[in-house]
């Protein structure tokens, strides 16, 4: 199954830039390739426009909605115009294409300190190029996976608060919603950083 599927209907331009606002409602404002979002970077301009199929090499595609992904400038900048020789796809070293495939399910595993298990000669190529297990990408993983026990951990506080404020007193009351309040921005704000629902 794909990772992103593409919802949006644009005009046509000829200038790829002009996407971007149909890429990022298509991408979810994350990046095809390492996933971090607008909100953990810090905004949209940490964001471009990346040719899935190197515009040097595909003149034709340049400004073809379905070839222009929404990417975190680092990820664009080490995949920048890369793009396997026949001999290369005939062995399987291809990008995997988000747009097609979901490549942490089918082509590398997330391992328990944040880095990457490369499965498939695919995600070797993907890995080797983009550097998906760069450091600052680790360090996002754990990030990640700690905001998924947080987000648990929330959650039950957040029903056992609700649950007491059945039996609470005025004042009580008062403090209970403050920190219940709280929690609900945390809950918030971890959702919007990593995408986890």
């Amino acid at each position: 199954m794909a990772r992103f599927n593409r919802q949006q209907t644009p005009p046509i331009y000829s200038d790829p830039k002009r996407y971007l606002p149909f890429l990022r409602q298509d991408f979810q404002r994350q990046c095809a390739y390492c996933e971090r979002t607008e909100s953990f970077l810090g905004g949209e301009d940490h964001f471009e426009v990346d040719h899935f199929r190197p515009e040097q090499k595909f003149k034709s595609l340049r400004a073809t909605y379905e070839n222009l992904y929404y990417s975190c400038r680092k990820c664009n900048s080490h995949k920048s115009a890369t793009w396997p020789t026949a001999y290369q796809i005939s062995r399987g070293l291809v990008f995997s294409d988000p747009c097609v495939e979901d490549p942490y399910e089918l082509h590398l595993r997330e391992k328990s300190d944040g880095g990457l298990d490369e499965l498939t000669p695919c995600g070797a190529y993907t890995n080797g190029h983009i550097r998906l297990d760069r450091p600052m990408l680790r360090d996002w993983r754990l990030q990640r996976h700690q905001a998924k026990i947080d987000l648990q951990v929330f959650g039950n506080a957040e029903d056992v608060l609700l649950r007491a404020l059945d039996f609470a007193g005025h004042g009580s009351r008062d403090e209970i919603d403050a920190v219940l309040e709280a929690i609900r921005r945390n809950i918030e704000r971890l959702q919007t950083e990593f995408l986890i629902s």
